[in-house]
């Protein structure tokens, strides 16, 4: 445990410092409280890469799939990592035999006596297929890549098959007006009908006439004469 000599030297040297002057310093002290940087930053764009060029590449994805749900957003942003990833890797593969040309220029100019592009790269292949396990490793990252692409791209033309194929609800009827039947008396004057828009009147009833009488039989009338 300090004592109290040393935590009051430690506060008075503390109290001289005004934080690094160089920009180096400066860096370097903004990453003093960093332990490992996993959540610093994306996870999938490297500290080399260009980060707006991976949003324009998203942008692109976006605009030709026009997901609409966030599950449809998600298999996009999928896609898209798949795509960077794989376009990463092909372009690291040109560098490595690229540089693997540089490499063994000297010896395959003495050896086939010749400046040919392609004899250059078909030895710098062979050498890194016979001394090296990055062509096959970087092979199979792609292969990953592209069926983790391949499926996002089915689940989301799934999804958005199924969205587009749903029939949408009609709404239901509205419930009719109730019915109020006029019943009016012989002897009463009739009022003008309702102006409410909710209730309107029964369409008026036609008495049922009396059945007609049916006439007397002749017989009868003799009988009465």
């Amino acid at each position: 445990m300090p004592s109290e000599l040393q935590s009051e030297t430690a506060r008075a040297n503390g109290a001289k410092s005004h934080g690094p002057k160089t920009p180096e310093g400066k860096e370097a002290s903004s990453r003093n409280s960093l332990k490992h940087g996993m959540t610093a930053r994306n996870t999938y764009i490297l500290e080399c890469e260009n980060k707006q060029d991976f949003q324009e590449f998203w942008a692109e994805h976006i605009e030709i799939h026009q997901p609409v749900t966030a599950p449809e957003k998600e298999l996009v942003e999928q896609m898209a990592i798949a795509r960077w990833r794989i376009r990463r890797f092909v372009n690291a593969e040109t560098v490595l035999i690229d540089c693997e040309v540089v490499r063994n220029r000297g010896k395959v100019e003495k050896e086939f006596a010749t400046t040919s592009c392609a004899v250059h790269v078909a030895m710098a292949i062979r050498s890194l297929a016979d001394e090296s396990r990055a062509l096959s490793l970087m092979s199979r990252y792609e292969a990953r890549h592209q069926r983790t692409h391949d499926k996002a791209y089915a689940a989301l033309r799934e999804l958005q098959e199924a969205r587009t194929s749903q029939p949408h609800p009609e709404p239901p009827p509205a419930d009719p007006a109730p019915c109020v039947e006029n019943k009016i008396s012989p002897n009463e004057p009739s009022d003008p009908p309702d102006s409410s828009p909710n209730i309107h009147l029964c369409p008026p009833v036609n008495p049922v006439p009396d059945p007609p009488s049916s006439p007397q039989s002749g017989n009868s009338e003799a009988h009465d004469g």
